[in-house]
């Protein structure tokens, strides 16, 4: 499967923001986009159902073209 493209450089952006973290809740994902947990949730990123959390590679593939 092809990588979509702008995923390296949001994966290196993730890193450089969360470097000591694999996985993300609402409000860091919502640091990181620049919105509100409510945008994120409008956005429809995917998160664990019962973690309630995302990991990086996964929030690269959902937010890249």
């Amino acid at each position: 499967m092809k990588e979509k493209q702008g995923f390296r450089d949001t994966m290196a952006e993730l890193n450089a923001m969360f470097p000591d973290k694999g996985m993300l809740g609402k409000s860091e994902v919502a640091k990181f986009m620049g919105v509100s947990v409510r945008t994120v949730n409008r956005h429809g990123i995917q998160f664990g159902k019962t973690t309630g959390m995302v990991t990086k590679a996964d929030l690269a593939r959902q937010i890249c073209i």
